[in-house]
C-alpha cells in the first residue's frame, strides 16, 4: 500500500488532543544495506539501548506450533511465506521492526476497540518490492466503534488521544498517524515518530531456535499470543477508552512481534550478470556475482530450497580470490525466469538475492554513413530458439535479415550518435561505439538575402497592400524570405501582413500629392539578414467622381428604376453612392434611391405626354462629391391592353411521334403587336412560337411535323400580346 510522509488520517471523530512527547528511538542502522534485509536498515534502536532488526526470520513458535515468531504477511504473487525470503522475488511488501496490536470486543455498552496498532513498518512506495522504493515509518492506528456522540479519550502505551465524536457508529474514531517517510535511502524519519521505547513481553523475552540456521534467536514477544507488555514511556502498558456517561473499556493484552538484533552482519552480494544462451542443441545459464573474497557463493533456479536436507545451493560458484564469482548450469531442465544467488561469509548471515535471467545481446555492426546519412545496426541474441525482438534506443526496431541476425537501417540521421544501445525483449542489452564512414559535407557560409526597392501608389484614404518580398531573392536559395525589420512612415500607418507583405493606409485627405518612404529588411530561413531596401509610396489627393446626365421613359403609373451610376466614373475607381437626390416639380412624380439606383414614380394618370427632370450627385467612398447631374424622364399616357381571342386551337398526331399544331385568333390592336403562344407538353409549359397580327387583327401560328414538343394528355394554350392581353384555352387533339 502507498503511504505519504507524516500521514494523519482521521475520519468522523475529530482529534482535539494528541500526545506530545520526545522521540524515543535513538538510532537507525546507517548501512550499507543489503539484499538480506531487502535493502532496508537491519535495525532500529530505542533510547533504552534495545536494537530490533527487521523481523524476517522463519523461526517457529513452540507455544503456538506452526506459526512464525515474526509477523510475515503473505500476498499472492508477491510473497509466499512458506518459501525462503529472497529480494525481490519473494519478499513481503509489508514487514516490521516492531508491531504491537490489540482489540477489545463490545462488552455490552456499545463501545468497541476495532484495532490498535503501534509499530515501526517497512513498505514500498509502489506496493511491490522494488529497489529504490523502500520506505519506513512509525505508525499509530486507532479505530473504535462508539454508541453515542461526545468526547472520548484513548490512553495507550505511547500517549493519550482525545476525540470529539459527532457521528457515532462503526469506526467513528478512525486515526492513522504515519511519521517518517523520507527520500529514497533515508530511513531516519521514523526516529521522530511516537513509537519508543520498544514494548517487551511482561514475562520477558522469548528464545526460539531458527530451523534454517540452528541458531538461538531472541524475540520481544510472540505475535500468535495475547500477553501483557511493559516498556511504555508513560507507564500506560494498556489501551483504555473513556467516553461520556461513564463509558469505558480497557485491555492490557497485546500481540507483540519483534526480534532482538544480536549484532551480526549480513553477507554482501551483488550480481554482475545472469544470462542464458540456447540454440537447437542445448541451453546453458551463466551467473557472474561479487562479494567479499572470503565468501562462498552458489545459486539455484527456484524460490524453493533444493536437495535433502533443503539447501539454497543448487550450483556452486567459483571465486577468483578477489571477490568475483562465476557459476553455470550447462543443461537446465527448463529455462527459469530468474536465479537466486546466496552468499555466505565468515561471521555473517547468509544473503539471497533474486536476479532475472536475460539473454545476451551482441552488436556486430554499428556504422554511420555521412554521405547517405544512415545508421546501420546489426545485432543478435543468445536466444536462437525463441528469437526475441530487439530495438535500438532512439532509432527503432531491428528486423530479421538472415538466421539470427537482425538489422536496422535508420535513414535521414543528420548527426551520428557516439554510441548505440540495442535492447532485447528478453531483457538483454549491448552498447557499442558507432563507426563513422566518410566526413560531413562542409556547407558554404550562408549569404544574406537581397532586398530590392519597392514602390506603390494610392489615393488619400485608400489602403494599399505591397508584397515586399515578391521581388527579393536569396543567393543560396534559403527560402522563404520573411520581413525582419520594418521602418516607420510619416503620414499614414503601416502594418505587416503575414511574413512578406505590408498594408499602408494613407491619411483620409491630402491637399497635394505626397511621397511616403520607409525601409525594410528581410531574413532567410537560416537567419541571415539583408541590407535595408527603400519603399516609396505616392499618395495623390482623392478626386471627386465624374457624373453624366441620364434619360428614361415610362408611362403613367409605371415606376422606372434608373441605374444613374452606370455612366458615371471615379478617377481612383473608388465605390460611389448616390447622394443629394432632388424631387421633380410638384405633381410630376417622386424619386427615391437606395444609394446605387434611382427609382422615379410617375403620376398614376396622365392624359398627355410630358417631360420632367431631377438632379443627383455621386460621392465616392473617401467622401469626395461630384457636381450635379440631371436625369430627364419622359412620361407617356398609359397604354391600354388589347382584346385577345382564340378562334382555333388544335394538334394533329402524325407518324414517328411527330405533331402538327394550328393555333389562330384575333386582336383589337394589330399595329406594333406580337402574339406569344405557349402550350402544355409532357415536359411542362413550352413556347410553341410567336405570330404577327395582320392589319385586320387576325393572327395564326402553324407548326408542322414537329417532334420537339409532345402535347400533354389534355393540352392547353396560353397567348400573350405585346400590349398585355392574355387569353387561355383548350387544344383539340385530332
Amino acid at each position: 500500500m502507498f503511504k505519504w510522509p507524516g500521514i494523519l488520517t482521521l475520519l468522523l471523530g475529530v482529534l482535539i488532543g494528541a500526545p506530545v512527547a520526545e522521540a524515543q528511538l535513538a538510532a537507525v542502522d546507517p548501512g550499507p544495506y543489503t539484499a538480506a534485509s531487502g535493502y532496508f536498515p537491519r535495525w532500529y534502536q530505542d533510547t533504552q539501548g534495545t536494537p530490533l532488526e527487521l523481523c524476517l526470520s522463519k523461526t517457529l513458535s513452540t507455544r503456538a506450533p506452526g506459526n512464525f515468531m515474526c509477523t510475515l504477511l503473505p500476498n499472492p504473487g508477491i510473497f509466499d511465506e512458506t518459501k525462503p525470503v529472497a529480494f525481490p522475488g519473494n519478499f513481503p511488501d509489508e514487514s516490521f521492526w516492531m508491531l504491537a496490536e490489540t482489540s477489545i470486543d463490545d462488552p455490552g455498552n456499545g463501545l468497541q476497540l476495532d484495532v490498535y496498532v503501534a509499530g515501526i513498518e517497512a513498505a514500498f512506495a509502489g506496493g511491490v518490492p522494488r529497489q529504490g522504493d523502500q520506505q519506513s515509518f512509525a505508525r499509530i492506528r486507532i479505530r473504535a466503534t462508539v454508541p453515542v456522540a461526545g468526547t472520548y479519550t484513548v490512553t495507550h502505551p505511547y500517549g493519550v488521544d482525545t476525540f470529539n465524536v459527532t457521528a457515532p457508529g462503526r469506526r467513528a474514531i478512525n486515526i492513522t498517524r504515519d511519521i517518517g517517510i523520507g527520500a529514497p535511502g533515508n530511513f531516519s524519519g521514523a526516529l521522530a515518530g511516537n513509537i519508543g521505547p520498544f514494548l517487551t513481553r511482561a514475562g520477558g523475552p522469548i528464545q526460539e531456535t531458527n530451523p534454517e540456521t540452528g541458531e538461538l534467536e531472541t524475540f520481544i514477544g510472540d505475535p500468535n499470543l495475547t500477553e501483557a507488555v511493559t516498556g511504555s514511556p508513560f507507564g500506560t502498558n494498556f489501551v483504555r477508552i473513556d467516553g461520556p456517561n461513564g463509558l469505558s473499556i480497557q485491555t492490557d493484552l497485546f500481540n507483540l512481534s519483534g526480534k532482538l538484533f544480536t549484532g551480526g552482519v549480513a553477507s554482501e552480494v551483488g550480481v554482475d550478470r545472469a544470462t542464458y544462451s540456447r540454440d537447437a542443441q542445448r541451453t546453458w545459464i551463466s551467473v557472474f556475482a561479487n562479494s567479499s573474497a572470503s565468501a562462498t557463493l552458489c545459486f539455484r533456479e527456484s524460490v524453493d530450497l533444493v536437495g535433502d536436507p533443503p539447501s539454497p545451493c543448487q550450483f556452486e560458484m567459483t571465486g577468483d580470490g578477489s571477490g568475483l564469482f562465476f557459476g553455470q548450469d550447462l543443461a537446465p531442465a527448463n529455462l527459469p525466469p530468474f536465479v537466486l544467488i546466496t552468499a555466505t561469509d565468515t561471521n555473517a548471515s547468509a544473503t539471497t538475492l533474486t536476479q532475472p535471467l536475460t539473454d545476451i545481446v551482441k552488436i556486430s555492426q554499428a556504422r554511420y554513413s555521412w554521405p547517405n546519412k544512415t545508421l546501420t545496426v546489426e545485432a543478435r541474441s543468445s536466444d536462437e530458439v525463441e528469437i526475441p525482438s530487439m530495438a535500438a534506443e532512439g532509432f527503432g526496431r531491428l528486423l530479421p535479415v538472415s538466421g539470427v541476425i537482425q538489422r536496422l537501417v535508420a535513414v535521414g540521421i543528420e548527426q551520428p550518435p557516439a554510441k548505440v544501445t540495442v535492447k532485447s525483449a528478453a531483457g538483454g542489452s549491448d552498447t557499442e561505439f558507432v563507426v563513422i564512414e566518410g566526413s560531413p559535407v562542409t556547407q558554404p557560409a550562408n549569404q544574406p538575402p537581397v532586398a530590392n526597392p519597392d514602390s506603390g501608389s494610392t489615393t488619400a484614404g485608400v489602403t494599399v497592400t505591397l508584397a515586399l518580398t515578391a521581388n527579393d531573392s536569396d543567393p543560396d536559395g534559403n527560402l522563404p524570405l520573411s520581413i525582419a525589420s520594418l521602418g516607420s512612415v510619416t503620414f499614414g500607418t503601416l502594418v505587416q501582413s503575414g511574413t512578406g507583405a505590408v498594408i499602408y493606409t494613407p491619411p483620409p485627405q491630402v491637399a497635394n500629392t505626397q511621397t511616403e518612404t520607409f525601409t525594410y529588411q528581410v531574413r532567410d530561413n537560416l537567419g541571415a539578414l539583408s541590407a535595408p531596401a527603400l519603399v516609396t509610396i505616392t499618395v495623390r489627393p482623392n478626386l471627386p467622381p465624374v457624373v453624366a446626365n441620364d434619360t428614361a421613359t415610362t408611362s403613367a403609373g409605371a415606376p422606372v428604376t434608373i441605374n444613374v451610376l452606370a455612366n458615371d466614373a471615379d478617377p481612383e475607381a473608388n465605390p460611389m453612392t448616390v447622394v443629394n437626390l432632388t424631387q421633380p416639380p410638384t405633381g410630376l412624380g417622386t424619386t427615391n434611391t437606395n444609394g446605387t439606383t434611382v427609382t422615379y414614380a410617375p403620376p398614376a394618370s396622365v392624359t398627355t405626354a410630358f417631360t420632367t427632370t431631377f438632379n443627383y450627385q455621386a460621392r465616392d467612398s473617401i467622401g469626395a462629391t461630384s457636381s450635379a447631374a440631371t436625369v430627364t424622364v419622359t412620361v407617356n399616357p398609359a397604354v391600354a391592353a388589347d382584346s385577345l381571342a382564340i378562334t382555333q386551337a388544335q394538334v394533329k398526331a402524325g407518324s414517328n411521334n411527330r405533331y402538327s399544331w394550328d393555333i389562330q385568333g384575333t386582336t383589337s390592336r394589330p399595329q406594333n403587336n406580337q402574339i406569344r403562344i405557349e402550350v402544355t407538353s409532357t415536359q411542362g409549359t413550352a413556347l410553341l412560337g410567336t405570330a404577327t397580327p395582320a392589319a385586320n387583327g387576325r393572327w395564326k401560328l402553324s407548326v408542322n411535323n414537329s417532334s420537339a414538343i409532345v402535347p400533354s394528355a389534355s393540352p392547353g394554350v396560353t397567348v400573350r400580346s405585346t400590349f398585355g392581353g392574355v387569353r387561355t384555352g383548350n387544344i383539340t387533339v385530332r
